[in-house]
This record gives C-alpha cells, sequence and structure tokens, in this order.
C-alpha cells in the first residue's frame, strides 16, 4: 500500500493498488469509477497538478494558491494523480491536435525533453493498433523520486526519471506501456484484481511490439523467454488469471500475461487477433470488464470457442504447447 511519495521538492501520489484510501475516504475497488474535482492549495512558489484539466488558479491569503482540476471523465481511485512541486509544465499536441501536456520538474526539463518528444509517435502507433485515444488529453509526470515504478495514472502517467535518463529503447519501452494502459486498464478497467493480467498483459504485449520494431529485444525471443520460464512463475506466482495478493505484480502478471496474447495470436492468427483487440477496447470503453467478458469476445470474434484454450493458458497448472512453435520447451520447476 503506498500513497504520497516525496520528490525532492514536494510530493506526487502513487496509489495502485489501494492507496487512496490513505488520501481521501474512497471505496477503492478497481471496477468503481467517479468523476473528481481536485481543490488543492499550495504555498507560494510552488505548483500542484492532477489528472485532467486545469479549471482555476486562484490566489488565497499569504501568497497560496488554489488549483482546481476537473478530471474530464470518470476515474478509478487506483488511478489518480496528485503532485506538488516545482513543476514546468509543458503543453504539445498528438494525433488530431490531443492535447499533450508534461509536468516535469524545473531541473529536468532539458534533460528529459527527447524522450518525451516521442509521445505524439507512441499515440499514432498505438492509434493504428487499438484505435483511437479513449481520453480527452495526456501527458508524463516525470517522477523525481528513488521509487523506480511508472504508473499509468489516468491522462496523466508518471515516469521515474532515471526511466527517462537512460537508455532510449528502455525509456520507449516504459512511455509505451503506461500509455497503453490507457486503453487497457484505464478505459477498459478491470472487474477484480485477478483480472490485473488484462491490464499489465496487454501493456507489456504493446510495449514489447513497440521496441521489436525499434531497436529493441525481438518479440519472438522475449516471448520464448517467458515460455521457458512461465511453469516456474505459474508454480512461484501463481497462473496470470490466479494471483494471490503477495504475487499481485510479479512478473507472471507481465510477461507471462504478455505471453498469453502472444499465444492468442499465434492461435488465430494476426488478422483476428486484430480484431479481438479493436473489438475489446471499443466494446468495453468507459467500462469494467473481466476475464470471462475477454475469452467471451474473443470466441465470437474469432468464430470458435477459444474458452478451452484461453482457460489452459490463465488457470492451468502447467504451461500448454505454443501454438505454431512446436520446438519451444518450458523449463523444469525448482522449488
Amino acid at each position: 500500500m503506498t500513497s504520497w511519495v516525496p520528490t525532492a521538492d514536494g510530493t506526487l501520489l502513487y496509489a495502485q493498488p489501494d492507496g487512496a484510501k490513505l488520501v481521501f475516504p474512497v471505496d477503492d475497488h478497481p471496477s468503481l469509477r467517479a468523476p473528481v474535482t481536485f481543490r488543492i492549495t499550495t504555498p507560494a512558489g510552488l505548483r500542484a497538478v492532477a489528472n485532467g484539466r486545469l479549471v482555476e488558479r486562484a490566489p488565497r491569503p499569504g501568497g497560496r494558491v488554489r488549483w482546481t482540476y476537473d478530471s474530464e471523465e470518470p476515474l478509478a481511485a487506483q488511478l489518480i494523480q496528485v503532485a506538488i512541486g516545482k513543476f514546468t509544465v509543458l503543453d504539445s499536441t498528438g494525433p488530431r491536435g490531443l492535447p499533450v501536456r508534461d509536468v516535469v520538474p524545473d531541473g529536468l526539463v532539458a534533460d528529459t525533453a527527447a524522450d518525451r518528444a516521442l509521445t505524439a509517435d507512441h499515440l499514432a502507433w498505438l492509434e493504428e493498433r487499438l484505435g483511437p485515444y479513449p481520453f480527452r488529453r495526456y501527458g508524463v509526470l516525470v517522477g523525481d523520486t528513488d521509487l523506480p515504478v511508472a504508473l499509468e495514472t489516468q491522462s496523466l502517467s508518471v515516469v521515474p526519471k532515471d526511466d527517462l535518463l537512460g537508455d532510449r529503447v528502455d525509456a520507449e519501452r516504459n512511455l509505451v506501456h503506461e500509455l497503453t494502459h490507457h486503453w487497457t486498464g484505464d478505459s477498459v478497467a478491470i472487474r477484480r484484481w485477478s483480472d490485473l493480467w488484462l491490464s499489465e498483459g496487454h501493456a507489456r504485449y504493446y510495449e514489447r511490439l513497440y521496441s521489436d520494431e525499434h531497436g529493441g529485444v525481438r518479440m519472438e525471443d522475449a516471448m520464448r523467454d517467458a515460455y521457458e520460464q512461465h511453469d516456474q512463475w505459474r508454480h512461484d506466482d501463481g497462473a496470470p488469471a490466479e494471483p494471490t495478493e503477495p504475487t499481485l505484480f510479479k512478473v507472471m502478471r507481465y510477461d507471462g500475461s504478455a505471453l498469453v496474447l502472444y499465444a492468442l495470436r499465434q492461435k488465430v492468427g494476426d488478422e483476428t487477433f486484430d480484431r479481438i483487440e479493436r473489438t475489446w477496447v471499443t466494446r468495453y470503453r468507459g467500462r469494467a470488464a473481466g476475464t470471462k467478458d475477454f475469452v467471451a469476445l474473443a470466441s465470437r470474434v474469432a468464430g470458435e470457442d477459444l474458452t478451452p484454450f484461453l482457460t489452459a493458458w490463465l488457470y492451468g497448472p502447467d504451461t500448454p504447447p505454443m501454438p505454431g512453435r512446436p520446438d519451444w520447451r518450458v523449463d523444469p520447476v525448482e522449488d
């Protein structure tokens, strides 16, 4: 449980999975969403930012400032963001004039500029695969914190500074991962935490696919490596759709769940898989959906009952054979 995380001159919020209730009264179940109005008062010289649109910046006694933001769309408690610090706000545009707002600590503007400038390209790449971006704005909040965790806070993803100060391939992986969540995890919310594989698996899948096309590890190599370790992950962390509380954010929910989507693509073919994906994020836009919903939708789009196939991958004790890859082998499990 995390909530306020200190920065060099302020704080930002890491509410996932259940830290929001430490900040304000809320039922922080991942399927529940509501519109939010934020009213944040800061000392002189500090800026407050939050999800959505800045509605008002009003002076208060003693040089303080009250900042009012409108979330613009309903959002889950785990996706709320409030940050306070010495920030520079940089506005640009993405595809079709989409407003893009980056929030950057004053001393990190220049050093993070090159990676942040890629957001418009990332948006265009994902829109080709998943359809239009589902919110009214986007942007990156650069986290000046020692916590090495990025987070898909709705319309304003947190990306730690170290992610943007190193290798470009790694930086793009993290940026694409958090942006992908805005289709799968933010717009299409999960029904319950056991459905987290749908959120993190999709984000890791498209992160890997993008990286393959832009100088990173080949998708097939990454998935073969995940396949080899999959039985060990099942043993240690549970099957993709069967996490426990301590194993919720383990690697099985990331590369292990991306492998399920890769297997589905191998099973149904590229064209059908792409239709499943676009139908998924379109039909459930602005709604919560779970594993049963995904299996049923995939079966309808594919024109075949995929329940046995996906049940084995998502719940089985052993990793099934990979379609089209008869030479792939799973490593033995070690206790």
